[in-house]
């Protein structure tokens, strides 16, 4: 499967050169604005929701700022922004003072009412004003991330925010409109799809550079930096996730950045590669090894991809989550339990998930859709957890069950053994 990705052949707006340079970026159609903006309204119908206050949060690798980027376009690199989402009128951008609104002009044409903040960086006033001038003062505001969210289920939205919303607007009904948003992005459109594809290009030549650089004697913050220049160089957005393990005996667990530490030969590898186009996120989980893999794992890996196999049939349309997971539970076995890692992949922190389990009755009911994306890592261990291995690749629902994005091999990586 493949889906041809949008270039930019719009004519560059700007205040002088400099704005042109920054225009040469992956952009979306008017007609995807308009089908997004169409969408998202009618969930707002649905739940009656007069307007949607999108409050900024650049948390989770700017994970949390999804909605923004979904439905104004503007965003990248942990750039604050915020944005007001009438039923009816003009969508408004509330960005951060340090950057001229000329330039957000320039990224994309969506939104023309960008709105900087003053220098005292708070978003509540401006935000208030505008709803105010939507005359919305009694109306029913849905605000984002106030519970429930995939990964942060007590919020993501400060209080300070909140307080200052319902000070400003005492004759208001303030909801939740969290999970509306997550409802509204599951589903792909082709032009999403094609910056995810996109971007799984992307991690997957990071995960090449992995297996041509780790080698004994590299520190591993090294081989950590080639990857994500790779991607950067290849006009992929930061900040984007590497999740990182190696050493030997496996480590407990990934962790969040690398060491200087030297790779030996006999160590284990294992990351969660992202990486990301327009915003946009594909991920791979690779595991790795400097030499020759312990036949062990290579017993692990050839049940985990049985298990990958199950759960590729299992996801289309009319499944839950929870058939997923049973799916991936099917293949275990009394010395090698496996249990799913899987969570849909979007713009940031996408529901729905399920890691082992899923947490909830939303999560394990969630019925996949055509077009939804994921990432499917069953994961196969030890009864002790001492030893673990997953390897997965970005997919997409059809009706036929899941379709990788990706081109690479499935494969242990023994680095170095036969080059």
């Amino acid at each position: 499967m493949h889906f041809e990705f949008i270039t930019d052949d719009h004519p560059t707006i700007g205040i002088n050169m400099q704005s042109a340079l920054v225009a040469d970026v992956p952009r979306f159609s008017i007609p995807e604005r308009d089908r997004r903006w169409a969408r998202v309204r009618q969930f707002m119908r649905r739940d009656g929701i007069d307007v949607i206050f999108v409050p900024p949060n650049t948390g989770l690798w700017d994970q949390f700022q999804a909605n923004i980027r979904y439905l104004t376009g503007i965003g990248g690199n942990c750039c604050q922004a915020a944005a007001i989402f009438p039923l009816e009128g003009t969508v408004t951008a509330i960005t951060s003072p340090d950057v001229h609104k000329d330039f957000w002009l320039a990224r994309q044409d969506w939104v023309t009412d960008v709105r900087p903040i003053n220098t005292g960086w708070g978003y509540s006033e401006l935000s208030s004003e505008r709803i105010r001038e939507l005359g919305l003062e009694k109306s029913r505001i849905g605000i984002t991330g106030l519970g429930g969210n995939t990964r942060f289920p007590e919020g993501i939205t400060s209080l300070g925010v909140y307080n200052r919303i319902r000070e400003a607007f005492p004759n208001a009904e303030i909801v939740n409109a969290n999970l509306m948003m997550e409802r509204a992005r599951f589903v792909k459109s082709g032009e999403e799809l094609s910056f995810i594809q996109k971007a799984d290009e992307l991690v997957e030549n990071a995960i090449e550079i992995l297996a041509r650089e780790a080698r004994p004697g590299i520190p591993e913050n090294v081989v950590y930096a080639r990857m994500i220049a790779s991607m950067v160089e290849a006009g992929g957005e930061l900040p984007t996730m590497i999740l990182w393990s190696a050493g030997w005996p496996q480590p407990p667990s990934n962790q969040y950045m690398p060491s200087r530490r030297k790779l030996s030969t006999g160590d284990m590898i294992s990351v969660e590669a992202e990486g990301r186009w327009g915003g946009y996120i594909a991920q791979n989980t690779q595991p790795l090894f400097i030499g020759k893999a312990p036949e062990e794992y290579q017993t692990m890996f050839s049940l985990q991809q049985e298990a990958i196999a199950r759960c590729y049939e299992t996801l289309r349309p009319g499944s839950t989550v929870g058939d997923v997971v049973a799916a991936a539970a099917s293949l275990s076995r009394q010395d090698y339990p496996c249990s799913l890692i899987m969570h849909a992949r979007g713009l940031g922190d996408d529901s729905p998930m399920a890691i082992h389990v899923p947490r909830d009755d939303v999560m394990r009911d969630w019925t996949i859709e055509e077009n939804a994306t994921f990432i499917v890592k069953p994961m196969v261990r030890t009864p002790d957890n001492a030893k673990r291995i997953y390897w997965g690749d970005t997919v997409v629902a059809t009706v036929n069950g899941a379709k990788r994005l990706g081109l690479r091999k499935p494969q242990l990586i023994e680095a170095g053994v036969g080059s």
